[in-house]
């Protein structure tokens, strides 16, 4: 073999193994190399995922933590608009009401309504008494955490005693509970 031969035979050789290390690469290597790149998008996405939903957790964990600190605000706010007329109560407050304000009903109705969009329970009190006692009596419905809405209020006087008017008082008040359209 000549000189000439040997050199063609390893050039023939050398192109032969690079056209096969070409063939591998291109075969094996670049297709495990584009997995790779598209596992390591997928892990930085996922990461990117898991840290949103860390973010989340510790913003509902602050928000349940802040819930429970209101909790007597939230009691409050219940008791302020209650789910339904709870009459029982309200009857309740205002006997409570009355009493401590030296006033005795002579007419008590109830009534369940909706305006504009929001229920309501109208109440329909009569009673007699001086124009002191009903300020008072208004003044501790005002105070009541209950919401009451005075409504309309009719006067005219009842008797004439000797220190002191008496008047009939017809009064309308809402108090207001959510409905369960919700």
């Amino acid at each position: 073999m000549t000189e000439t031969s040997k050199q063609n035979l390893a050039i023939l050789a050398i192109t032969f193994l690079l056209a096969a290390t070409v063939f591998i690469f291109a075969s094996f290597i670049q297709p495990t190399i584009n997995e790779s790149k598209r596992l390591s998008l997928e892990i930085k996405e996922e990461k990117e995922k898991i840290l949103l939903l860390q973010e989340y957790k510790i913003k509902s964990e602050s928000l349940i933590q802040s819930y429970q600190s209101l909790g007597d605000q939230v009691n409050d706010i219940h008791i302020a608009l209650p789910d339904n007329p709870q009459t029982a109560q309200v009857l309740a407050i205002l006997d409570v009401i009355a009493k401590n304000t030296k006033i005795s009903f002579s007419g008590l109705s109830f009534t369940e309504g909706i305006k504009d969009d929001q229920d309501y329970l109208e109440i329909r009190v009569r009673f007699s008494s001086s124009y002191e006692d009903f300020k008072n009596w208004l003044n501790e419905i005002e105070k009541e955490l209950r919401l009451i809405d005075l409504v309309r209020v009719n006067i005219r006087p009842a008797s004439s005693q000797s220190k002191q008017l008496i008047m009939e008082f017809n009064v309308t008040l809402h108090t207001y509970f959510l409905s369960n359209n919700f």
